[in-house]
């Protein structure tokens, strides 16, 4: 797996994406190096603050525009989304380790296509069947 392929899975955690206070011990932890400048750029796009960021981690998931349109951006920088916001499930799975691959791909199956009123909307609809499926696998960069 190649960086800008990490840096693409780890946005998707927003969904992706897995709500625990620390990161999982298979995310690399450069990947936090890796996507400062996409997180700067899009809580700033969206008006998103840490303590937002925080309570998703802690599974306070709300369906606020500055958070939910801050995990499309993210997932957009990565090229995780498509423009009508529809995940690209393929390259989700295939950045994945191995040993999650089968779960992912289960999870996935079960929360895409995804439906909303716009691209934020449809994240927040994505990240919210993802945590109910996954708790334990997801967290927000």
């Amino acid at each position: 797996m190649d960086t800008k392929q990490g840096l693409l899975f780890f946005g998707f955690v927003c969904l992706q994406a897995v709500l625990v206070s620390a990161a999982p011990d298979w995310v690399p932890p450069e990947i936090f190096e890796m996507v400062a400048d996409d997180k700067a750029r899009c809580m700033g796009e969206h008006g998103t603050t840490q303590a937002q960021i925080d309570e998703v981690d802690q599974g306070k998931l709300e369906n606020n525009p500055s958070i939910t349109c801050y995990m499309y951006c993210l997932l957009e920088a990565f090229s995780l989304v498509d423009d009508e916001g529809n995940l690209d499930a393929d390259m989700m799975l295939g950045l994945l380790p191995e040993s999650l691959q089968e779960r992912a791909e289960s999870i996935v199956g079960q929360c895409t296509p995804t439906t909303g009123t716009d691209n934020c909307n449809k994240i927040f609809n994505l990240a919210s069947c993802v945590q109910k499926l996954a708790p334990d696998v997801w967290f927000i960069l």
